[in-house]
């Protein structure tokens, strides 16, 4: 009796102090909304009820505020939100040196200062020994202000050629742009209808592509450049390796094998060469392989064509390179005035998570277990309706179906990336990396606002009347061995000199 007695009392006492039962006054937290400007891609329209938003919402109480850009401007789209004002609390797709001037004056979050809220960030640069990378981040003050994504030192951009033009007129595989350019003049005389090399964006990708072959950075890699050997910065385009650029390109325009419509033409009509046969060589990226344009070249009466990767071949003054990988890619950025939400701790434990967890990775990748993929005894692979490109017969896209890979796919998950390039391409990027193809990275510039504001100011100047030259000097408006001495006395008129001096002085002051 006295047991019954005690088990009652006990069982009163913990009925009272709410051990047994549940808390009636328990409310679960309303949801934490992030406001996020990201770039739409065209092929997967953003969706409200996609999976991710939901697992987000799920997985950690955080609903996206989706404000979208155009991403075939999206860089556009930025800088005109930064000038508005009326920045999001997380900008998407960012890149570290279009924010610089941004961060120097204030309008950007310092996120060096706040590591302590971010373990997962830490731990992966850690892991993937990026300290001093990360260190190349930081503005002359020593703080860094966007979170970056990571990616292996693999260049995924590549020179691809037509194999199949190649073998059935028996050409080797060219070695070096001597080599190139003798074999395309050759398969010019047997298919006059061509134009041998194109490329696109106004060929600021092959100029790319073309200038780490010459030392320098060109097209899009910028005009800053760094010469090793004088420990100085140059004006990429004032120089005698720029000038033999010039040389060769110039000398494929007058062979008749560079694209004519190469400053003007459009995505559409670049894709249009690649699938109808008139194109034979260009740069691109490599990821996904060439099934698709592949199947398209047949289509159009080429039932043999076929797309591959090219070999970086040697380049006229003897230098074998693909362009710099920085093992920090595109990254993301929020403004400074969130340290005055009341979220905003919340706002960056949500970004730790979501960019550099394992949990948070694998759902930005590889999705939900059971709806998209399935854990084997040889890693993760897609359910058999996922299509990639290893498996062409599945019906289902997930980014454009679930969101998957999109909003915060910044680091790359290697297992993911391999798992769908087709085998050949695997191959070929692993002897890439092997072989040492890719440049080396340029040393990290300090920049004070003052700096960049002058640069800006000089660059404004000085970068439409290079690249005007360098279209000329390409077509032979301008002789190369005649009006180089005037270009480089124009360029001197409108402050190359100074933009040398401003860098010089600011790595004088860095060593």
């Amino acid at each position: 009796m006295k047991k019954i007695i005690v088990i009652v009392v006990t069982l009163g006492i913990f009925l009272l102090t709410g051990i047994v039962g549940c808390s009636p006054t328990e409310e679960p937290a309303e949801p934490i909304v992030l406001s996020v400007l990201y770039n739409e891609k065209e092929d997967a329209p953003f969706q409200e009820d996609w999976l991710i938003l939901e697992e987000y919402k799920k997985r950690q109480n955080v609903i996206l505020d989706v404000r979208l850009g155009d991403d075939a401007d999206y860089g556009t789209v930025i800088a005109q939100t930064f000038e508005s004002g009326n920045i999001p609390d997380i900008v998407l797709k960012v890149w570290p040196d279009t924010i610089e001037s941004y961060a120097a004056s204030g309008v950007l979050l310092p996120f060096s200062d706040y590591e302590n809220l971010m373990p997962n960030f830490m731990d992966y640069i850690k892991e993937h020994n990026l300290e001093s990378e990360l260190d190349k981040l930081r503005l002359d003050n020593g703080k860094y202000y966007i979170l970056p994504g990571y990616q292996r030192e693999i260049q995924v951009q590549q020179w691809i050629y037509r194999r199949d033009i190649f073998e059935s007129n028996g050409l080797e595989i060219p070695n070096t742009y001597d080599e190139l350019f003798d074999a395309l003049v050759r398969l010019k005389e047997i298919y006059p209808d061509t134009t041998p090399i194109t490329a696109s964006w106004g060929g600021a990708h092959l100029f790319a592509m073309m200038g780490s072959g010459y030392g320098i950075p060109a097209g899009w890699a910028g005009t800053r450049s760094y010469n090793e050997a004088e420990s100085r910065w140059q004006f990429a385009p004032a120089t005698e390796n720029y000038k033999e650029l010039y040389r060769f390109l110039n000398r494929c325009y007058q062979a008749e094998i560079l694209d004519p419509e190469i400053f003007t033409q459009g995505d559409e009509d670049y894709y249009n060469k690649i699938q109808d046969g008139r194109a034979l060589v260009t740069v691109t990226w490599i990821t996904s392989g060439f099934d698709n344009w592949n199947a398209k070249l047949e289509e159009n009466g080429f039932p043999d064509g076929e797309w591959a990767a090219l070999p970086v071949p040697e380049s006229t003054i003897g230098i074998r390179a693909l362009p710099a990988v920085n093992p920090f890619r595109k990254g993301l950025v929020v403004p400074a005035r969130v340290i005055n939400e009341p979220y905003f701790e919340d706002l960056l434990k949500f970004l730790d998570w979501a960019v550099y967890s394992e949990e948070g990775m694998t759902l930005t990748t590889w999705g939900v277990e059971g709806t998209t993929f399935e854990n084997t005894p040889n890693g993760k692979v897609y359910l058999p309706n996922i299509k990639t490109p290893k498996n062409p017969e599945g019906t289902l896209d997930i980014t454009a179906e679930y969101g998957l890979n999109t909003l915060f796919n910044l680091n790359e998950n290697e297992e993911f990336e391999d798992y769908k390039k087709p085998p050949e391409i695997v191959a070929f990027l692993d002897r890439s990396l092997e072989a040492g193809e890719t440049a080396k990275m340029s040393p990290q510039l300090a920049l004070d606002s003052n700096a960049i504001e002058a640069i800006r100011i000089l660059d404004e100047k000085i970068a439409p009347y290079a690249s005007e030259a360098g279209q000329s000097f390409i077509t032979g408006e301008l002789s190369i061995d005649e009006d180089w001495d005037d270009y480089l006395l124009k360029l001197e008129q409108k402050g190359y000199k100074t933009l040398e001096e401003i860098w010089n002085a600011a790595w004088e002051e860095q060593k």
